[in-house]
């Protein structure tokens, strides 16, 4: 499969936009910085949600309040991560869809989004039993630890493609 993915790359390196991107490194600069404060967004909703519901910080605002407030920022900023994640994309395609890491935190990514979702969802219809830690379902801690796992497993692969990716040119 490496070496499909290796010439659709190359394939989308040799497109206009592409080569108009990848020789304007302030673009590429530019869409990572912005890429990195909007990650830092979405990990640290999802950290004050989850850290919610292990039970830290107890006092404040309720869950519901919390999910109600910070989940739709989590939502805006994965909008915006997309289209930086698009561009970064497209001005380095083999940097990105060679590296095995990269595929590891698109899937992570959808799975946190689906949890998130989910929770959110769950939360929304029956917030008078996700506000009291007597009557949260059990699995609020298992939702808690995976998302957060997730989050940093996703930030880490961030990483990993990063400082790798010359090796998979």
């Amino acid at each position: 499969m490496e070496p499909t993915l290796h010439t659709w790359a190359d394939r989308l390196a040799a497109t206009h936009v592409s080569m108009w991107l990848y020789m304007r490194p302030w673009a590429i600069a530019t869409s990572q910085s912005i890429h990195i404060v909007m990650l830092s967004v979405v990990f640290g909703c999802a950290v004050v949600i989850n850290l919610r519901l292990l039970g830290v910080n107890a006092g404040g605002r309720s869950l519901s309040t919390l999910v109600r407030t910070l989940v739709p920022w989590i939502y805006g900023s994965l909008l915006v991560l997309l289209a930086t994640g698009v561009v970064q994309t497209v001005a380095e395609p083999v940097r990105e869809f060679v590296a095995p890491a990269f595929w590891a935190k698109m899937a992570m990514v959808l799975m946190a989004v689906l949890l998130t979702a989910c929770f959110a969802r769950a939360v929304k219809r029956h917030h008078e039993r996700w506000d009291s830690a007597s009557s949260r379902p059990r699995s609020a801690v298992l939702i808690a630890v995976v998302s957060l796992v997730l989050w940093i497993a996703i930030i880490f692969c961030g990483r990993i493609i990063a400082y790798t990716w010359e090796f998979y040119a």
